[in-house]
């Protein structure tokens, strides 16, 4: 009965404040906002800090500036943080007009030596002979497709039938829906007879595009700055209940130590190359590179370069948790391939912290690894041990080559119904596998996966465990 009064007591002291954090939120002009509980305050009040925007920089600022006030609005403490500009370097010649492409393919069909009279061996080239062989063409054809397409007529097979030297061609009518290879940049379609009395068909595709051939022209595109603080989950254990399981601490006096100073955690990072910013794939042509040669870096086909590009993006090397002075209380380091944001968790007991860290990275043998790194924090001496590392997830090869299979590892499972699921990027499933809760490697085909980006998911008992981004090219 006093647990439950306890507890009634904090939801109504949680409920006051936060309608009293409601009120000074509208008077902070778009603030972007968050509250220190009083439990991690040495006051034992509660606190409330905010930055301009949740991006946290204004007027193109270098840093980012995160003040606290009591709730009285009276100001407490001020910080300002790194701010990171990742861009984009581009370069690319300029247009000096432009210039019309054009491709020819043909596919062989059948040969018609028992249906159109020969080519006269006296003159190969005479016109009886191959108006002869025309007529013969042009009449198999109609009667060959008169009911297939009730729309064609002999006069006009006629009309549009030509020949040019020993070949006949019949110019026949792109029509909407139908199947064309190519068909974006399809301009005639015809049927053919040759000399040696093979038949076929005949595709003539064309693009205009700019001719690339001018000066060189190099320009920046910033991306949104991004800030090097971080906000992790913190949890005191000893004061957990069956509804508390911890907050997102942006500050604290008393979680990591008992002094009077603010402590926080910030990135360690920076903004470096990152390799091409285009996702283009040198195993994958699409119907412009196939035909004319165009790709992302030679746009008007003619076999040179004429753009490139260079993405600068934020990596990030490590944790720290830092006091307010700037001394680094506690650091946590990661793999330098980091791929994404790595996120920290701590969980305090009396004087007692661990740290859980989780990154996505690339190991020696470069399969894309999943770890969750569990440390145990020092106080005394102001060191955190890593104590255990979990490698939740790994594929190779990755990125893979379309018909290659990909062997992901996983963990053991607990005997719960298991499975592996593949997704796209838009969201769309494209492959599922159930999985014994036994087994540790599984190998997945991907002959069936067009060239892109996917989603790998280990999922147990319906919920998703981990996954992985895969690129098969």
């Amino acid at each position: 009965m006093r647990h439950r009064s306890l507890s009634l007591s904090f939801i109504t002291l949680i409920m006051a404040i936060s309608a009293n954090a409601q009120k000074l939120v509208k008077e902070m002009d778009n603030a972007h906002t968050r509250f220190i509980p009083g439990a991690f305050m040495k006051n034992g009040e509660a606190a409330i800090y905010f930055s301009k925007d949740e991006h946290g920089y204004q007027n193109e600022s270098n840093n980012y500036e995160a003040q606290i006030f009591d709730f009285e609005l009276n100001p407490l403490k001020s910080f300002n943080f790194q701010i990171l500009h990742p861009y984009t370097v581009t370069e690319s010649r300029k247009s000096t007009g432009s210039i019309v492409k054009t491709k020819v393919l043909t596919k062989e069909h059948t040969r018609l030596s028992d249906v159109v009279p020969p080519i006269s061996n006296e003159n190969e080239s005479s016109e009886a002979n191959m108006e002869a062989r025309k007529t013969a063409f042009i009449n198999w054809f109609y009667e060959s497709n008169k009911y297939l397409d009730p729309t064609i007529s002999l006069e006009d097979l006629t009309t549009n039938c030509h020949i040019d030297g020993t070949t006949i061609y019949i110019t026949l009518p792109i029509r909407p829906g139908g199947y064309y290879p190519y068909s974006d940049y399809l301009t005639k379609y015809e049927i053919y007879l040759d000399a040696t009395d093979l038949c076929g068909f005949s595709y003539t595709y064309s693009t205009q595009v700019p001719k690339c051939d001018g000066e060189w022209v190099t320009s920046t595109c910033e991306d949104v700055p991004v800030s090097n603080f971080c906000t992790p989950r913190c949890t005191d254990v000893a004061n957990m209940n069956h509804w508390n399981g911890g907050v997102y601490l942006p500050f604290s006096q008393t979680f990591f130590n008992e002094d009077a100073k603010f402590e926080y955690v910030r990135y360690k990072a920076e903004v470096r190359e990152g390799g091409s910013s285009s996702l283009s794939n040198p195993d994958y042509q699409d119907g412009a590179e196939y035909l004319f040669g165009i790709t992302d870096s030679d746009r008007d086909g003619d076999g040179e370069e004429d753009f490139r590009s260079k993405r600068f993006g934020v990596h990030y090397t490590g944790l720290e948790v830092v006091s307010e002075d700037g001394t680094v209380i506690y650091s946590f380091p990661i793999p330098d391939n980091c791929e994404g944001n790595a996120s920290i968790e701590f969980f305090k007991s009396n004087n007692s912290i661990l740290a859980q860290a989780e990154f996505s990275w690339y190991n020696e043998n470069n399969e894309y690894v999943k770890t969750t790194r569990f440390y145990r924090i020092d106080k005394s001496s102001s060191v955190a041990q890593i104590i255990r590392d979990e490698n939740r997830i790994s594929a190779s090869p990755n990125p893979a080559n379309h018909g290659t299979p990909i062997v992901m590892t996983i963990p053991i499972g607990n005997n719960s119904p298991r499975s592996i699921s593949v997704t796209s990027l838009n969201g769309s499933r494209v492959y599922s596998q159930t999985i014994n809760p036994d087994v540790d490697k599984v190998s997945i085909p991907t002959h069936g996966l067009a060239p892109g980006m996917y989603v790998f998911t280990l999922t147990e008992n319906g919920i998703s465990v981990e996954s992985c981004k895969i690129i098969i090219r």
